[in-house]
């Protein structure tokens, strides 16, 4: 009978321990099915979890993980977050495209307030103040191209080309 109870204390011991410590090898393989969903806080809330034992996990799947945090940020609408977790993707894996893409229109996202405020001081004929909003502008553009560039070399498309050409001749560099 005590012999009993040792083995069946010992067993609920064992899988209390399993269940508690989930390894990141389970913990990745169940990333690989709930990484595709829609940005939402259960995800963000999971991907974080299997982070927090990044030093169990390959470069590459703490890449992947970062870069499908920030793809949930994003979607949430959270882009600083997003670029947080993009620029963490790319330390791990400098050529992963699909994250240089997302940083390169996150970056064209932040120029809208700039190119208002172009349209606005040229309406007004406020030279300073269209001065002002350019540079500021052509700062956010030179932070995007880098990352579209890279994104096109790697997977070349006509949409991503054209935006970058009209990038370059918006900041008036050939």
């Amino acid at each position: 009978m005590k012999k009993n109870i040792l083995t069946l204390c010992f067993f609920i011991g064992s899988c209390l321990t399993v269940n508690a410590q989930k390894s990141a090898k389970e913990s990745y393989r169940d990333f690989t099915v709930y990484r595709t969903t829609k940005g939402n806080q259960v995800g963000v809330t999971k991907i974080k979890a299997l982070l927090d034992q990044k030093d169990q996990l390959t470069v590459k799947q703490v890449a992947n993980a970062q870069y499908h945090l920030g793809r949930m940020y994003e979607e949430m609408g959270d882009a600083e977050n997003a670029l947080m977790h993009y620029v963490e993707s790319i330390k791990g894996e400098p050529n992963y495209s699909v994250v240089h893409r997302a940083m390169g229109f996150i970056y064209l996202n932040k120029t809208k307030p700039f190119v208002k405020q172009i349209n606005e001081a040229t309406a007004a004929k406020n030279v300073i103040a269209n001065h002002n909003a350019f540079e500021k502008y052509k700062l956010m553009v030179e932070k995007a191209l880098p990352h579209l560039e890279k994104y096109q070399a790697c997977e070349p498309d006509e949409e991503t080309l054209n935006i970058i050409t009209n990038l370059y001749k918006s900041i008036k560099q050939p």
